[in-house]
C-alpha cells in the first residue's frame, strides 16, 4: 500500500503539473484569440499585454482619441476595440469601452461574448459585469454601484456623485473578462470630468459619443494577416504621437521563455518525487525476496526458469505501479471535478474535465517501462539464489 500510495502521489505531481503548464497556456492564449495588435502608448511590449489582455499591471499614459480615429480609418484595419482603464470596484478592474467590445472581442477557439442576463450597456450610467464579479459581490440586474479611482491597491478616490446602474451580466468565460466591470466610454469620461448622469442625457459639452479626450489601448483586427508586420512598422513611426504596436502572440511566447525556468523546476521535483517512489519498490521488493526463499526455490525445483522467476518479481513491481498509477489518476479527476469551481471564480482558470488525455499515455508507459526495468535487480537476486539456500530452513 505504501508503495501504491508513493506511485500514486508521484503521478499526481507529474501529470497535475503538465496538465496546470498545458492549461495555464491555453488560457492565456485563449484570451487574445483574433487580436492582431495592441496598440498603446510608448512603453514596455509586455507591460502592454498584461495591463490591456490580463489586467495584471497598471495602465501607462494614455493615446489621444483622433489616433484612435486614425486607427479606425487605417484601410487596413477591419475592426478595432478601445480599452480605458484607471478605475477599480471593490478590487475589481473597470473597463471602459463600447459595442465593438461585445460584438469583436474573441476567447478561446474563436468563441464571442455573451450575456447570460440582462443588456449591454447603452447609457452613460450602465455597468456590465463579469461573471465573478456578479457572482461573488451578489449584484442583481438594477443594483446600483459605485466606482474608485485607482486600478490597483486601496481606492484613491470614490465617485459617489456617480453611481452606475448594472444592467448586464455575461456568461463565463475563463478569461479576465469574468472578473472585470465593463462601461462606456463616455461613462468614464463622465466621472473624471464632473458630468452628471441622468438617464437619455446628450452627450457632455463638446464630446460626441463614446468620444473620450484618450485610451490606454486598442485591441485591432486586420483585413490581412500579412499585413500585421508592415502595419506594425507604420504605427511604430507615428508622427502625431509615440506608439507601440505589440503582436500579442509573440509577448506570450517571451513570456513562457521567461516562466520556463519554474516550470523545469516543478518538473525536477515531480520526477525526484518519482525516483523516490521507484526506490521505494526495489527496496522493498528486496527486502520481501528473504520471506519468500521457500516459495521461488519450490518454483525454481518445479521447472521455473529465468523467464518464468522474471515475470513472478517485475510482474509484481509492474503491476503495483499499474495500480498506483491508476489510483493517482482517479485522485487527480476529482481534485480537477472539486476545484474546479474555485480555479474559475478565483484565477479565471478552467480545468480539464478528462481523466486521461491522448499526450499523457508516454508519460505513464515511459513510467510502466521504468519500473520494469528497475524490477530486473531483485528478480536477477531472486533468480541467483540457490536451490539448496532456499530449500533448506534457516534457525
Amino acid at each position: 500500500m505504501l508503495i501504491v500510495v508513493a506511485i500514486a502521489l508521484s503521478v499526481v505531481m507529474i501529470i497535475g503539473i503538465e496538465r496546470l503548464r498545458h492549461q495555464v497556456r491555453a488560457n492565456f492564449s485563449s484570451t487574445v484569440s483574433g487580436i492582431d495588435l495592441i496598440v498603446s502608448a510608448r512603453g514596455s511590449p509586455m507591460n502592454i499585454l498584461l495591463y490591456s489582455v490580463f489586467r495584471l499591471s497598471d495602465p501607462t499614459a494614455g493615446i489621444r482619441w483622433d489616433t484612435v480615429e486614425h486607427l479606425d480609418g487605417h484601410p487596413d484595419v477591419k475592426w478595432w476595440i478601445p480599452i480605458a482603464l484607471g478605475d477599480s470596484h471593490r478590487g475589481f478592474p473597470v473597463v471602459a469601452t463600447n459595442q465593438s467590445y461585445l460584438e469583436h472581442y474573441r476567447y478561446g477557439q474563436g468563441h464571442s461574448l455573451s450575456l447570460a442576463e440582462g443588456q449591454w450597456f447603452v447609457g452613460q450610467d450602465h455597468a456590465v459585469l463579469g461573471s465573478v464579479v456578479a457572482d461573488r459581490l451578489g449584484y442583481q440586474i438594477g443594483d446600483p454601484i459605485v466606482l474608485a479611482h485607482g486600478a490597483s491597491g486601496p481606492a484613491i478616490v470614490t465617485h459617489d456623485e456617480h453611481p452606475f446602474s448594472v444592467v448586464g451580466v455575461l456568461a463565463p468565460t475563463g478569461t479576465p473578462v469574468d472578473q472585470s466591470v465593463h462601461i462606456s466610454l463616455a461613462g468614464m469620461a463622465a466621472i473624471h470630468r464632473g458630468g452628471a448622469f441622468l438617464s437619455g442625457m446628450p452627450p457632455l459639452p463638446g464630446q460626441q459619443a463614446d468620444k473620450p479626450d484618450s485610451v490606454n489601448a486598442v485591441m485591432l483586427g486586420l483585413k490581412r494577416r500579412t499585413a500585421v508586420l508592415s502595419v506594425q512598422r507604420e504605427l511604430s513611426r507615428y508622427d502625431r504621437e509615440p506608439l507601440s504596436a505589440i503582436m500579442p502572440g509573440v509577448q506570450l511566447q517571451k513570456l513562457w521563455r521567461m516562466t520556463a525556468a519554474g516550470e523545469y523546476a516543478l518538473r525536477a521535483t515531480s520526477l525526484a518525487v518519482l525516483l523516490v517512489a521507484l526506490l521505494v519498490l526495489v527496496s522493498t521488493i528486496l527486502a520481501a525476496l528473504e520471506g519468500r526463499r521457500h516459495e521461488l526455490a519450490i518454483l525454481r525445483a518445479a521447472g521455473a526458469g529465468r523467464l518464468a522467476i522474471y515475470r513472478v518479481i517485475v510482474g509484481e513491481g509492474v503491476c503495483l505501479i499499474f495500480i498506483g498509477g491508476l489510483l493517482g489518476l482517479a485522485v487527480l479527476f476529482l481534485a480537477q471535478w472539486a476545484l474546479a469551481p474555485l480555479a474559475l471564480s478565483e484565477w479565471s482558470l478552467r480545468l480539464p474535465e478528462s481523466f486521461l488525455r491522448w499526450r499523457e499515455l508516454p508519460a505513464l508507459g515511459a513510467l510502466v517501462l521504468v519500473g520494469s526495468l528497475i524490477g530486473l535487480l531483485p528478480a536477477e537476486k531472486a533468480f541467483r539464489n540457490s536451490l539448496a539456500d532456499g530449500l533448506t530452513p534457516r534457525s
